[in-house]
């Protein structure tokens, strides 16, 4: 066969073997059935390595594996056939040998294999797979690359695995499964406009926007494939000029909520410090040529007993440190995605 790498990202390639040495099992479609069993949306391996040698396709290469969570996220998921180190053949050495070796050249030595058990407290996948693929310290395939010629290699079989039709949620729905979808799109960074049960056009738009980031089908619906996402999805990453952003920047670009809390802002400490400069009993010359120059606000506290004055400014402090409040939390939804 012939590898050819997906447009997602892959960073590594996690080695595997079957949980059964029954001749029976020795396919990609019984290890389908027996994930599908599991909830899964099919397969969790990309490939399947049979005794034979024969190399089988499973998951598409475009969707995230299911074989070694939590950390499916920019992999590939080889599994070979056998369960017991006995059992395992040459010839399905030599093809994953071979296959490992035309992803290392598909994406120029800059991925990294690794056992199953490097990350699970497991034996899998039993073999010395660093040893038979000449694995680096740091992961990296540091043999020769075997000779093309003396590597039987045979067409896949490409094992077919849509998504259960049952195993979906949708626009329109309603219901607990679509709050605790709701609760954890908002965990991972996707805004859905509220919990409410209802699978609205907000929720839509989330589940669209992490179908994207995590390189699924971007079809707005939650069936296994994107299920098996989620339970391994680590938060949202919020662009820097997003993170950057301020009251004045939202303000600038056009936010009536930033613009209405500068503009209390600045009303609110205007008002606080002429009503302090009117309060001090002694004033410099510097204060005295503020005092002149504040009058007409001044004015405004005219007949004012100290005390109604005081209370008066209280209450402007209080209302600017609202206003404050306010800028900071439209500061915050921007920053976490809640508002574009």
């Amino acid at each position: 066969m012939l590898f050819v790498k997906p447009a997602r990202p892959v960073k590594k390639v996690f080695i595997h073997i079957s949980a059964s040495d029954n001749p029976d099992h020795d396919n990609a479609a019984t290890i389908d059935a027996w994930h599908r069993a599991k909830g899964w949306s099919g397969i969790g391996y990309h490939f399947f390595i049979r005794k034979s040698g024969q190399i089988e396709r499973g998951r598409d290469l475009e969707k995230t594996p299911a074989a070694q969570a939590p950390y499916n996220r920019g992999t590939i998921a080889i599994c070979i056939s056998g369960l017991k180190i006995g059992k395992v053949t040459k010839e399905e050495l030599a093809a994953l040998v071979d296959l490992c070796w035309q992803i290392n050249d598909a994406y120029n030595g800059q991925v990294t294999f690794h056992g199953h058990r490097e990350v699970a407290n497991k034996t899998c996948p039993v073999i010395d797979y660093k040893k038979v693929l000449g694995i680096s310290e740091k992961g990296y395939l540091a043999g020769t690359r075997p000779d093309k010629t003396k590597t039987k290699s045979e067409p896949a079989i490409v094992v077919s695995t849509p998504e259960p039709a049952s195993a979906t949620i949708r626009h329109g729905d309603k219901g607990f499964q679509v709050e605790a979808l709701q609760r954890q799109l908002v965990k991972l960074g996707y805004q859905v406009g509220g919990i409410d049960n209802n699978f609205g056009d907000r929720t839509r738009a989330a589940v669209l926007a992490f179908q994207v980031d995590n390189h699924l089908i971007t079809d707005g619906v939650v069936g296994a494939a994107t299920t098996e996402a989620l339970s391994d999805a680590t938060p949202r990453q919020i662009s820097l000029e997003r993170d950057a952003a301020s009251i004045a920047s939202l303000a600038t670009d056009g936010s009536r909520i930033a613009d209405a809390s500068m503009k209390s802002l600045a009303t609110g400490t205007a008002v606080s410090v002429s009503g302090i400069v009117s309060l001090l009993p002694f004033f410099s010359d510097t204060f005295k040529s503020l005092k002149t120059q504040l009058t007409p606000v001044l004015e405004t506290f005219g007949g004012m007993s100290d005390a109604v004055t005081y209370g008066l400014l209280i209450a402007v402090a209080y209302l600017t440190w609202q206003a404050w409040r306010s800028g900071a939390a439209r500061v915050e939804d921007h920053k976490s995605g809640k508002t574009a």
